[in-house]
């Protein structure tokens, strides 16, 4: 858990492999008797970095502090991308901080905005388990505080499903995430997740060390709830930007307002400007209203953003089914799909075995250029997004990471 005396004290031992990071509302700060062991960590090999990597009890990995990797697949992805290279390109050791190369942001794959589609946004449920106990209460009231915070200003609609609180597991399909208690032995007060993450790892998990913060402190549940639900939006910790001097994580993001030093996603402890509370700044709420639409009654104060949306276009809600295995290794095509934009298009695979699903509008996809592509550990995927101004075709990609089957509904809305 936090060491809310020192919460500035041994920065340098939290920055570990580059990302990650136990930090701020998901920090575990070192002491001085274990810093020269944790600065001489050896990440330059994938088998040392995992098996050094914090997993929790459900065999999810957390990077980032607060973000889950939830298959060695993705954490083998991770390490090749962000910290192999420091091995092979600068010698660096994994206690240093690694700056950014490039100059509220927005979470990106392969350049595209990972983010609620036009229509899932406004229906993001979610359930609260009954294994909180007697805390239970205290965390209804303050998710429904938390997700007003960004309600009032976007038009984002959270539901609480209380009917489902009795089987509020990460494999309940009725909600779109689930509420939870963990025990993560003090890495974390609480984790979340990106909008492109499968079911399975669409989770705000909640450590029972959040319960036991200072209640006349700045750091309360709530605000802990403000900041994770800025991930389950979309939103990237603010303090990965250059402008921040330390804390970098990677570059798949986009930044939708100037780098804002006070945002509710700003670690403090990362050269941040804000305090404890962790609410949304003005650039947050702006942020947050161009990227998914302003709420009713609330008005962008910058008017430099760039908060152009696309109209759906109209034509004919259709449905195709797919079927198909393959062999590991092996790559099919389907057919393009004649798409209109400002809809959603949606592919659902279920099936044996380890597929992945690719997405990508305007060409086809390949193994490193796809708009979409949950990378599970099974073959139960789903790529919902909207279709891009000026885009006219998509085109979906099954690929085996392993022999397996599947079955694919495609849904889209086509040109009358």
């Amino acid at each position: 858990m936090i060491d809310r005396k020192n919460r500035l004290k041994n920065l340098t031992v939290c920055l570990i492999a580059s990302s990650l990071v136990l930090l701020a509302v998901s920090c575990k700060e070192s002491s001085d008797d274990n810093q020269g062991s944790a600065q001489t960590e050896n990440y330059s090999t994938f088998e040392n970095f995992e098996s050094q990597a914090y997993r929790g009890a459900d065999g999810v990995y957390v990077v980032n502090g607060d973000t889950p990797v939830e298959n060695e697949k993705k954490l083998k992805e991770f390490y090749d991308t962000y910290i192999a290279p420091v091995y092979a390109d600068n010698g660096i050791t994994a206690a240093q901080p690694i700056q950014a190369d490039t100059p509220l942001i927005v979470h990106q794959v392969n350049g595209v905005d990972a983010v609620w589609d036009s229509q899932q946004k406004q229906n993001l449920t979610y359930c609260i388990s009954n294994n909180f106990g007697s805390n239970k209460a205290k965390v209804v009231a303050d998710m429904a505080s938390a997700t007003a915070a960004w309600e009032l200003v976007s038009q984002l609609d959270f539901i609480y499903e209380s009917s489902q609180d009795a089987s509020c597991t990460s494999s309940n399909n009725n909600v779109v995430f689930d509420v939870n208690p963990v025990n993560s032995g003090g890495q974390y007060l609480a984790r979340a997740f990106f909008p492109d993450q499968s079911r399975s790892t669409r989770n705000v998990l909640i450590d029972d060390s959040s319960f036991t913060v200072d209640p006349n402190g700045t750091l309360q549940l709530v605000g802990i709830l403000r900041h994770e639900l800025g991930h389950t939006v979309g939103f990237r910790h603010e303090h990965t930007r250059p402008e921040s001097g330390t804390c970098f994580e990677d570059n798949n993001w986009r930044g939708l307002t100037n780098y804002d030093s006070s945002s509710v996603m700003h670690y403090p402890q990362c050269n941040g400007t804000g305090d404890w509370s962790l609410t949304l700044t003005s650039k947050d709420k702006d942020g947050s209203a161009c990227l998914y639409e302003a709420a009713n009654g609330y008005t962008i104060g910058n008017e430099a953003l760039d908060c152009s949306t696309s109209n759906p276009g109209t034509g004919t809600l259709v449905t195709q089914a797919f079927t198909g295995s393959l062999a590991r290794g092996e790559i099919q095509n389907l057919d393009s799909f004649s798409v209109v934009s400002g809809t959603v298009f949606k592919a659902v695979m279920t099936g044996t075995g380890d597929l992945d699903l690719y997405v990508k509008f305007g060409s086809a996809p390949t193994t490193s250029s796809y708009n979409c592509r949950p990378y599970s550990g099974s073959s139960n995927e789903t790529c919902s997004l909207d279709v891009p101004a000026g885009t006219t075709e998509a085109f979906v990609m099954v690929r085996g990471y392993a022999a397996g089957t599947y079955n694919m509904d495609v849904t889209y809305t086509t040109p009358n």
